[in-house]
Formats: C-alpha cells, structure tokens, sequence
C-alpha cells in the first residue's frame, strides 16, 4: 500500500509542480525551504472523526467481519510547526468485540485509548511550497497506551490521512489507521499481538494563522542591506543638495486636450523593509515634500502605486504592496491633513515592477503628481 501510495504521489506532485511553475517563480521543495518561525498560538488544530475500527485478536479470523466492527470516535488536537510536520495528541474510545475459539461466543469490552503523533505532510514536503494548497498526504505514527478494565498496555499507532482544504479555517479528512497492543489485553495465544483498524472522517478546525511565511536566505537579506544603504545614501544628498532654479517654458495645451495622465516625469520613490510595510523613520523628509507642496497645491492629486520583490507568493506580494501604499496615504492624511479624495491608491504586487533591472529596489512605494 504504501508502494502504491508514494508512486499515486509523485503523479500528483510532478503534474501540480508544472502548473505551479507557469503562474509563480521557480522556488525550492518544501524541505529545502526555510520559513519564518510563528508565534506560538498560530496553526493550531482541534479535529473529530467519525467511523469504525475492527479488532484483531484471538479467532477474529474465525468470526464473521461484519461482527468485529463498532463505532470508532476519535478527537485530537495538535499544532503544525511548519507546512511539512507536525504533532498531535489523539484520544478516542469506545467497544470491541473479541471471540472465543470457533467464534461461538462475542466477548463485548470497553476500551480507551491516547497517543502522540508525528505528522507529515507528503504533498508540502516534496512540492514546491504553496499556501492555499487544496489537497495534501499526510502520514502519521506515533506511541501512547490504551486501557480496558483493569489492563493496560503500551501503544504504537500509525496510519495515514488524506485531507482537503474547505477554507482559511476548515478542512474535511478522512483517516486510515491501525494500533497494536499486548496480547494480555484480551485473551493470551494465537497472535504475538493484538491489533486494531480504522476508517474514519471528520473535520479539522484552524484556531489562528495556518499558512507560513517563506524566510529569505542569508545572500537575499545581504543584497536588501546594500540596496538599502545605497538608497539612504542617496537620500542625504538629496537633502544636502543646494537648490536648483530652473525655467520651463510649458507648451499651452487646449483644455480638452488635457490628458488624465501623470504631469510630472520624475516621481517620488519611498523604499521599504524586505516584507514590511512601516516607513522607515529615514524616509520621512520625502513624505514631508509631498505633503508640504499638496499643502501650497490644493488643486493638485497624486497617484500612490505600492510594489514588491519578486520573492514569494503572488498573493502576499500583492497584499504587502497594498499596505504599502495605505501606509503613505494614512501618513498624508493624518499628519498633513491631505483628504482621501485627492489620493489615488494603487498596487501590483510583483507583476508589474517598476525597477526592471534591481528587484530590491521594488520594495517601494511610487507617488506620482497627476492632474
């Protein structure tokens, strides 16, 4: 089975790879990636399955199938440490139902049973990795004990779960797994062991913050350092710059051919943090032209287009360069008193970068002077 399981795996896993490719940059597999560590109360789980177990034992094999299965309820709750691994504590209970020899008797006992799981999701280690992943493969063992009247035994559990995301905080899944225990816990003889096996299905809910943030590499945070402090170079003298006067003779445009369209060549440029969208304190003398000379130029408006690096998902690239721009524009309107009306937001992620040439420098809002 298990064979059969990993060569279905790679099927999968080669054709979503090639879909993955077209839409996103080439990025590393999942265990060849580094992802930022979370906080501690994110990307808890809680989860209740529902099914039948049948128990192996002593003339089982004697006794009808039908008659060795009983409902098999099983609640866990666990936390994923990264998109690949996790841990679990599962706890469960209920009936079994043993034989004498030739099945001429049903021995109906009641048990319990709690072990600790190591999970691994298949899928999110060998594919490139993927935050709203629909489906993924996740094996699981463990240890733990179970008791039954005054019998206890040492555990191992394992088996594997099939999962599928229903949203941000749900996902449906269904469970096969299998435990063996000692073979005092029902009757001696015949089996060194004794075994149980499961179906199950059920629902997992997210209590907070279930996807991960990719880490840069030490040579991508080098490159951010220098491209950085060769901006603030490039700030300072721009601030220590002696004013320049110069004459323009602008030719006289009818009023219906005025465009709606930038009317100053050369915009403002507000860099930012690799994945942050909080102005740096440097950058705020830039923030001060802009809103001094909106403040002398009532009748002027401004585009504010907010990008990203390439690095990471389209989707976090997106929503970084959109609170990018949000944070200039709040800054003008709270501390400057420019009105929403006279500010135009907009952002493209990483799909359209302005700086072709040095993707670091993409991390940055663009304020334009429009008409």
């Amino acid at each position: 089975m298990f064979i059969v399981l990993i060569a279905g795996l790679c099927g999968i896993t080669q054709a979503q790879t090639q879909v993955e490719e077209v839409i996103i940059e080439r990025r590393l597999p999942g265990y060849k990636t580094s992802f930022e560590a979370n906080p501690f109360w994110h990307n808890w789980f809680i989860s209740a399955n529902f099914g039948a177990n049948a128990f192996i034992a002593e003339h089982s094999s004697q006794a009808k199938f039908k008659n060795t299965i009983t409902f098999m309820p099983e609640l866990s709750l666990g936390k994923m440490f990264n998109p690949w691994w996790g841990l679990r504590l599962q706890g469960g209970g209920g009936s079994l139902h043993g034989f004498t020899y030739d099945a001429r008797q049903m021995i109906h006992m009641h048990y319990m049973h709690l072990n600790i799981d190591f999970m691994m999701g298949l899928i999110n280690f060998f594919a490139k990795y993927k935050p709203d992943r629909v489906f993924d493969i996740v094996p699981f063992f463990g240890v733990g004990g179970m008791t039954r009247r005054h019998q206890q035994s040492f555990t191992i559990h394992g088996g594997v779960q099939g999962k599928f995301r229903l949203s941000e905080h749900f996902d449906a899944n269904i469970e096969f797994q299998g435990m063996i225990f000692d073979d005092r816990m029902v009757e001696l003889g015949g089996f060194p062991n004794d075994g149980l096996g499961g179906l199950t299905a059920g629902f997992t809910y997210y209590f907070k913050g279930r996807s991960f943030r990719t880490a840069p590499k030490q040579e991508v945070i080098e490159e951010m350092a220098a491209a950085n402090l060769v901006l603030a170079n490039k700030v300072n003298q721009l601030q220590n710059r002696p004013p320049e006067i110069k004459v323009v003779e602008k030719e006289v445009v009818k009023p219906e051919e005025i465009p709606d369209s930038v009317i100053e060549s050369i915009p403002s440029t507000i860099p930012f943090k690799f994945n942050s969208a909080v102005i740096q304190d440097v950058y705020d003398p830039l923030i001060y032209n802009i809103g001094t000379f909106m403040q002398k130029t009532p009748d002027a408006k401004i585009r504010i287009v907010g990008y990203a690096d390439k690095f990471g998902p389209i989707n976090v690239n997106l929503s970084i360069s959109k609170a990018r721009a949000e944070a200039v524009a709040n800054m003008l309107e709270k501390e400057y008193g420019i009105s929403a009306d006279r500010m135009q937001i907009e952002y493209v992620g990483k799909e359209k970068p302005y700086y072709k040439n040095n993707n670091q420098w993409n991390r940055c809002v663009m304020v334009e002077i429009i008409k």
